[in-house]
């Protein structure tokens, strides 16, 4: 694990329990990442084109926050979290999500290209929260 984090911040016109529920749900999670995704319990799996396998993360929920620890898949994301703070927006309605993909190498080469990938994905979780309309960023 190293000490490199991807960070963003996004504020969605949406209540906190509305992108808590795009998090934390199978049914939210198909509806903004893949549409291949399944959880159960404590474990996330997401299919992706051209990947042989889906990548799988635990799951751990508590209070404002999420974090899906990832697995052994893919291996150029081992030992990384992607963390999500969810809490109001303190300065008008709506949430404030703070985004982290956390302890990376800082040579990792694959941070280039999922630094602006996050930022496009999330887009689409905002776009889900606030409308509810379903557009997962790989709809296959």
């Amino acid at each position: 694990m190293g000490d490199y984090h991807v960070l963003m911040q996004f504020d969605i016109d949406a209540e906190p329990d509305k992108v808590r529920h795009a998090l934390e749900t199978q049914d939210g999670i198909s509806a903004w990442w893949s549409k291949r995704t399944a959880l159960n319990e404590d474990t996330l799996r997401v299919s992706f084109p051209d990947q042989p396998q889906p990548f799988e993360f635990e799951v751990r929920n508590g209070g404002d926050q999420v974090d899906w620890v990832t697995g052994a898949f893919p291996p150029w994301w081992k030992g990384t979290t992607i963390r999500w703070i969810v809490e109001p927006n303190p300065e008008r309605p709506g949430t404030r999500l703070h985004f982290s993909h956390r302890d990376y190498d800082p040579g990792n080469p694959v941070i280039p290209i999922v630094t602006p990938a996050w930022a496009l994905i999330i887009q689409r979780l905002k776009g889900y929260a606030e409308t509810g309309t379903r557009q997962p960023f790989f709809d296959f």
